[in-house]
């Protein structure tokens, strides 16, 4: 029997998560649990997802990465690491990388590519989908992010009764300071350099959002600027449990 078990590790994904926003990104450091927010949004549409008329709830997605070593050591272990084949069903090694979940009325298609593969750019410029994961998205070029804003919205068809939400998520690292999301999420201003053409691209849509999650390390100062202490905020997931571990360093 398939379960999950899942509490968002702070506000910043509680608000992540509850937002239905067309586009929306999530920034944070290595370990801060937005990968895993992203996982479970997925689930999380297909369970809301409206039944069609034979009461299946079917939606697709696809999975982006910049590589293919990146997608499967990463993207795909932090997948099978929540939806693991011997409760979720077999995942399909063979290109394209594909994991089918089917749990009662749930039938979720998720497929993975890579942009470094001819073949799966071209597979993701002719998909019809309920949502797309950018994985990474500081490695991810905007015309990419672009094209597939256009390929969301597609899956179930209309006659299934159309999707219930569609869309983008997108999770990254700090970006640098040029990138397309320091500058759509207003963290910096469009360089002199970009033309008059390009900076339109890069002006946020209103169905836009951003997020910032915070490091699971709190480094806290005193009034003089020095340390007075570390914390360590750690969610323990144990069978179906979890429990919350503060850990202090004075």
């Amino acid at each position: 029997m398939a379960s999950l078990n899942y509490k968002p590790d702070g506000q910043v994904l509680k608000e992540f998560l509850k937002n239905d926003t067309f586009f929306r990104g999530i920034r944070g450091p290595v370990g801060s649990g937005k990968s895993v927010a992203c996982c479970i949004e997925i689930i999380k549409r297909a369970i809301s997802q409206k039944p069609n008329p034979e009461g299946i709830r079917k939606t697709r997605w696809a999975v982006i990465r910049n590589t293919n070593p990146q997608l499967k050591t990463t993207t795909i272990k932090t997948w099978l690491d929540w939806f693991p084949e011997e409760d979720w069903g077999g995942f399909t090694w063979s290109v394209p990388y594909t994991h089918k979940l089917k749990k009662g009325d749930i039938d979720c298609e998720v497929i993975f590519l890579a942009l470094d593969r001819p073949e799966d750019v071209k597979k993701l410029l002719s998909l019809e989908l309920t949502g797309v994961w950018i994985n990474e998205a500081r490695e991810i070029p905007k015309s990419i992010v672009d094209a597939c804003s256009m390929r969301v919205g597609r899956f179930p068809s209309m006659r299934d009764g159309g999707p219930t939400w569609y869309g983008v998520v997108c999770d990254t690292n700090p970006p640098d300071t040029d990138h397309w999301w320091a500058i759509m999420a207003g963290e910096t201003i469009i360089p002199d350099y970009i033309s008059k053409q390009e900076a339109k691209m890069l002006i946020k849509p209103d169905n836009w959002k951003f997020f910032n999650q915070p490091p699971a390390m709190e480094e806290i100062k005193d009034k003089n600027n020095q340390w007075l202490n570390i914390k360590i905020i750690i969610n323990l997931k144990i069978k179906t449990t979890l429990h919350k571990i503060i850990i202090v360093i004075l």
